[in-house]
């Protein structure tokens, strides 16, 4: 199908998308310590790629911008389906 073709048929359906910055396993018990204030590490560096998902599915990766004062995302790669397939293998996003 050619983009037009796919726009035609599915131009009005709705996604979620989402933004995530990062990921981080703790235990029960940890997470019940946290308070306003707490600060939670997570394994991304400044500077790295977020990941751009939709209905909670990956698609892209990206950066994050300010634009007119808002935050924004600008796409820089959109994964192969190759890299999906290794995303799900490794237990990611199921």
């Amino acid at each position: 199908m050619t983009r037009d073709e796919i726009k035609e048929v599915f131009g009005e359906v709705l996604f979620d998308i989402s933004i995530e910055l990062g990921r981080k396993k703790v235990s029960v018990g940890e997470m019940l310590r946290y308070e306003t204030g707490t600060i939670i590490r997570l394994a991304k560096t400044s500077g790295e790629s977020v990941d751009l998902l939709v209905n909670l599915k990956p698609l892209a990766y990206g950066e994050i911008m300010v634009l007119d004062e808002r935050l924004a995302i600008r796409i820089t790669e959109i994964l192969s389906k190759e890299m999906l397939t290794e995303k799900f293998k490794e237990g990611l996003y199921g």
